[in-house]
């Protein structure tokens, strides 16, 4: 396994977050983690990035590392290429590959202020991969986008996971999103893994293919479905 998290268990004061939360994400696979806001979707990301390490129980990964947020965190004052390599020792041409990787080699020079939303995203998203990470960490990175960036920004992380063949866990509110992209899709409810669903469908994959899980999935995150009426 690429993951295993046996019992986590997670507080902050007298709140508990994470109560005995039990997952696993095998090698290779794409795995999407739903749940209502504040259910301790990006807590427990923080925890398997090594974030955050004041847990019970067992947060285990095998191998290297490398979390894509919801915010780029791109420094204003270094250029592109450079956010690519921070923190490593990277070359100007290692991170020009890798934003090739992501369609953007020729922003290398740019500063982050003149990029828009999906660049940034995509300059996050390099530089995960410069890392050669054995288990990319996504929390929500398309959560700020537009419905039609974050349509190719979800082909593009999919892309990538075929080029890279690492394991993912996609921490994401959009249900539809997890279903055309995963290959299990799990729903986190009262600090526990609630609900589980493998998807068998070949990639690429309509939305529309899924309709009865999709309605099931909302069911169990309590959306009423006259609600998306």
């Amino acid at each position: 396994m690429a993951v295993t998290v046996r019992g986590l268990r997670k507080t902050f004061g007298e709140r508990t977050v994470l109560d005995g939360v039990d997952l696993t994400v095998a090698r290779g696979e794409f795995v999407a983690l739903l749940g209502k806001s504040g259910s301790g979707k990006s807590t427990l990301l923080r925890v398997l990035a090594g974030l955050d390490g004041a847990v019970e129980g067992i947060a285990d990964v095998a191998g290297s590392v490398s979390v894509a947020f919801q915010e780029p965190r791109l420094l204003p004052w270094r250029k592109v290429w450079r956010n690519v390599v921070l923190g490593t020792e990277g070359s100007r041409e290692q991170a020009v590959r890798a934003l090739g990787e992501v369609h953007l080699e020729e922003r290398a020079d740019a500063w982050p202020g003149t990029l828009s939303g999906g660049e940034a995203q995509r300059v996050s998203l390099a530089r995960a991969l410069i890392r050669e990470p054995s288990v990319l960490l996504l929390d929500e990175p398309f959560g700020a986008l537009d419905a039609l960036t974050r349509l190719a920004m979800g082909g593009l992380v999919q892309e990538l996971w075929r080029t890279h063949g690492q394991s993912v866990l996609l921490v994401t509110h959009d249900v539809g999103e997890a279903l055309t992209l995963a290959d299990r899709v799990l729903v986190l409810e009262d600090g526990r893994i609630s609900a589980e669903h493998r998807i068998d469908l070949p990639r690429p994959r309509a939305e529309r293919e899924l309709l009865g899980l999709r309605d099931t999935l909302l069911a169990e995150l309590g959306v009423e479905q006259h609600a998306l009426a």
